[in-house]
């Protein structure tokens, strides 16, 4: 898990354009786009024994003060949860997020798939997002931060093609000193349920092992459906964080 995380910590940090260091961990911003939650928030990095939700109430509100969201990050399980647990009658939603590994194998996918530029899979990502719940300058943000996460590191980008050669399915793995993240795992919704999303990730995964990674993961929110669905693919979870989100 430690290790996991410091892989992810590392591609944080290189996507934030500014951080600020308090007494508890760090603030990441990049003020080119406020609204993505994924790089506008705080990352609690120690004191989890006596962290309550009040403190980290504070310090959201405090380093976060321009911004228009709160985010927090909790990477201790027992810290997390007891802070969601007191922050959620404050107007506070919570995410579980499981990091699991590739136990061993290598599942068949039934589609087949292939590597692709990053410009190729910016029309699937705006019709992945255009979903009725964001405007159009937060989806444009978010894929500005898809393609800058691809650029920040070693970066192989997989799809899956559904009717007239449109790509229906993607995903991102990124990989670096024996470390492999499968990550933005996405169908577009008019191809799910056709094997795309599998024919994505089995491709990563074998890419992953070819490049002999010690370590290949991903992480999946806990009370959504795929979590079960990577279980079955061969990924076991080691370990878990908490995200918090006030809007």
């Amino acid at each position: 898990m430690a290790r996991a995380w410091r892989f992810e910590r590392r591609m944080q940090d290189r996507c934030a354009r500014s951080r600020r260091e308090f007494e508890l961990g760090t603030a990441l911003y990049n003020d080119e786009l406020r609204r993505v939650f994924d790089t506008n928030f705080v990352r609690f990095e120690r004191g989890f024994g006596d962290l309550t939700g009040a403190a980290v109430e504070g310090h959201a509100d405090e380093l976060q003060a321009s911004l228009p969201h709160r985010k927090v990050v909790i990477p201790d399980e027992r810290a997390g949860a007891r802070v969601a647990e007191e922050l959620k009658e404050r107007g506070w939603r919570y995410y579980t997020l499981a990091t699991l590994t590739y136990a061993g194998g290598t599942p068949a996918a039934v589609r087949p798939a292939e590597e692709v530029e990053p410009a190729e899979l910016r029309g699937a990502r705006e019709r992945a997002l255009d979903d009725g719940r964001r405007d159009a300058e937060a989806r444009r943000q978010i894929v500005e931060f898809t393609e800058l996460m691809a650029a920040v590191g070693r970066t192989r980008l997989f799809a899956a093609r559904g009717d007239r050669e449109e790509i229906g399915s993607f995903c991102a793995l990124f990989h670096e000193d024996g470390v492999a993240q499968i990550d933005e795992v996405t169908t577009v919704e008019q191809y799910r349920r056709r094997g795309l999303a599998r024919a994505v990730v089995v491709a990563a995964l074998e890419a992953s092992l070819e490049a002999g990674a010690e370590l290949t993961f991903l992480v999946a929110d806990e009370g959504d459906w795929p979590m079960r669905w990577y279980e079955r693919l061969g990924f076991e979870p080691i370990g878990r964080r908490y995200e918090l989100v006030r809007t």
